[in-house]
């Protein structure tokens, strides 16, 4: 046998196997399948105890819970706002917050303030400072006193007395925004984003010389900056609309609020413009307004001025005028306005004129009286500290500032311009912040 041959085949079967490409193809396609094979061995080589499922034990252990403070030894109080309801008093209000104490309410109808000062105005918010056990600890509402300017009725308890007080309020202001769509009405949408009646009373005089607020649809947006007033803390009431947007088909209306001085101010758009052209004259000819509409904040006094109208300063006998055309309302005595003219100018608003000395002689209720006419003089009937006029206007029977929606607005001046065009840009800024939010903000005051 030729040995030398067969030392030869295995050479000779390598070499053709290094260069059978299809050999080295076939080895490479079943690589996987060897994989699976050997995965499938070294499962099958392992101990088949281990394929049990694993024995559950269960643990019973008693715990010790920690102990339950009850409610009844929580002393902490919390305040509650409740709307007037027509028809309430301050008896009725806590009955239906379930408050049932007799010496709070003895003490609330015995007190030293007057009858009038307790009775709840219809659509006012009543606070109630309770706790979890419905115990009483103080109630407080803003009222007009006997002079229509407004106070803060407080009736709290202190160690285990109760006292009471009617003053005007230390309080501090605190922007609120809010961003609203409308879906049915625009009264409807303000009303559900819960921004107050006064805030809403004046939205809808700032635009009324351009369209009124009933006529924007669904789709239309209001992007509002206002002064929320702070007692203690919690808000009290509001002050002035600061900046608005509103989008209206398609259209866009701005207006910022500027203050002329410290006691009144007036609506522009972006361009400094006035917005309301105003009555076209003032009631006292030659003078200034010594003290203004008092539901806003006091830039100098850090205070909430509580006063529903405007004073003018002047001498007892100077004449009153009507400052637009209108139909004479009222004629009258009345209590701390002495005498007192009230002029309709058309459905939804009225004018007041307050401590006069005397009322222009034939001037009777439903007479027609034309811009310019007297209808009084000065004085200081009534509970007054010294000859001035007091003014109000009201829209729908709502206390608003007269500066800002009937009087006649003047034009800014270059230095009132620049001072306008500073404090408007940083309003501008929220308001851009609001028409990048694409959703209805309710900010929590």
């Amino acid at each position: 046998m030729n040995y030398r041959k067969l030392l030869q085949l295995p050479q000779k079967w390598t070499s053709r196997v290094m260069n059978n490409h299809a050999i080295w193809l076939g080895a490479a396609a079943s690589l996987p399948f060897m994989g699976a094979l050997t995965a499938v061995a070294v499962t099958q080589g392992n101990d088949p105890a281990a394929n049990k499922p694993p024995v559950q034990q269960h643990v019973t252990e008693t715990l010790t819970l920690p102990p339950l403070q009850l409610a009844s030894n929580d002393s902490s109080r919390y305040w509650r706002e409740e709307p007037v309801q027509r028809g309430d008093t301050i008896a009725r209000l806590l009955n239906r917050l379930g408050v049932r104490d007799s010496d709070a309410t003895r003490f609330i109808y015995s007190s030293p303030l007057s009858r009038d000062l307790l009775k709840l105005k219809t659509g006012a918010t009543l606070s109630v400072q309770l706790n979890d056990q419905g115990e009483l600890f103080g109630v407080r509402f803003l009222n007009d006193d006997e002079n229509g300017e407004s106070v803060l009725v407080n009736i709290e308890k202190v160690g285990n007395n109760w006292q009471a007080s009617a003053d005007a309020p230390q309080t501090e202001a605190m922007q609120t925004v809010r961003a609203v769509e409308v879906s049915s009405s625009a009264s409807a949408a303000l009303a559900s984003a819960g921004i107050p009646v006064e805030i809403r009373t004046q939205l809808n005089e700032i635009f009324s010389d351009q369209f009124e607020l009933s006529s924007m649809k669904r789709g239309d947006k209001i992007d509002l900056v206002y002064e929320t007033l702070l007692y203690n803390g919690a808000p009290l009431t509001t002050g002035n609309i600061l900046a608005v947007e509103i989008e209206r088909s398609g259209s866009q209306y701005q207006a910022y609020y500027f203050a002329h001085d410290s006691e009144s101010g007036a609506y522009y758009d972006a361009a400094g413009k006035p917005l309301k052209k105003g009555f076209n004259l003032q009631p006292v000819a030659n003078s200034h307004i010594s003290s203004g509409f008092g539901m806003r904040y006091h830039p100098i006094l850090h205070a909430l001025r509580m006063h529903q109208g405007i004073d003018y300063a002047a001498g007892t006998g100077t004449p009153i005028m009507a400052p637009a055309d209108a139909t004479v309302d009222t004629v009258a005595q009345q209590n701390g306005y002495g005498n007192v003219v009230i002029l309709r100018h058309n459905n939804k608003l009225t004018t007041l004129y307050a401590h006069m000395s005397r009322f222009q002689p034939g001037l009777k209720v439903g007479n027609k009286v034309k811009a310019g006419q007297v209808i009084g003089y000065v004085g200081t009937t009534g509970r007054s500290t010294g000859p001035h006029l007091h003014m109000e206007v009201r829209i729908n029977g709502q206390a608003v500032d007269p500066a800002t929606t009937a009087l006649p607005t003047r034009v800014l001046n270059n230095s009132e311009r620049l001072a306008f065009s500073k404090q408007s840009v940083k309003l501008a800024a929220n308001l851009k912040l609001l028409r990048d939010i694409p959703v209805t903000v309710a900010q929590l005051d």
